[in-house]
């Protein structure tokens, strides 16, 4: 079985005026090797994101894909 890489997946809310806009950010073009890499990365990411003031909510998810799946 080949090597595990970790997507990072991105969802987050913005209240543009009106209703909230989901706005989905699957990064399979920046795979990482470890989970707790993924994580880290989704963390910073996140706590970036929380600091817009047009942030409503949001989710984040590490995803494991084994090396020569189909993403």
């Amino acid at each position: 079985m080949g090597e595990i890489m970790w997507i990072p997946i991105i969802i987050v809310a913005w209240g543009l005026g009106g209703s909230p806009v989901w706005v989905n950010f699957p990064m399979v073009n920046f795979p990482f090797s470890t989970k707790e890499r993924c994580i880290e990365y989704t963390k910073v990411v996140r706590d970036k994101v929380q600091r817009n003031p047009a942030y409503v909510a949001g989710y984040n998810a590490c995803i494991e894909i084994p090396q020569g799946e189909q993403t």
